[in-house]
């Protein structure tokens, strides 16, 4: 039996929830730059700079609904 590499699920989820990846690899304190409003986020490891700063693949689609708490406070 053959498995299935994790990556390439992960890869086939985010493709299925119409997830893009965004172009290149960020180090952590880039991620704030391209993280906005309205948006949902998946972020995967993608390995190491040649200085060994980690590396993430930034994953974004637009929410179909807005993310709101519906409960009313007391």
């Amino acid at each position: 039996m053959q498995t299935e590499h994790p990556d390439a699920a992960r890869t086939r989820l985010s493709e299925d929830e119409d997830f893009v990846r965004l172009p290149g690899l960020f180090r952590r304190w880039e991620i704030e730059q391209v993280v906005d409003l309205g948006a949902d986020f998946h972020l995967e490891e993608a390995g190491d700079a040649s200085d060994g700063t980690p590396l993430f693949a930034v994953y974004r689609r637009e929410r179909t609904t807005p993310n709101r708490n519906t409960t009313k406070e007391s």
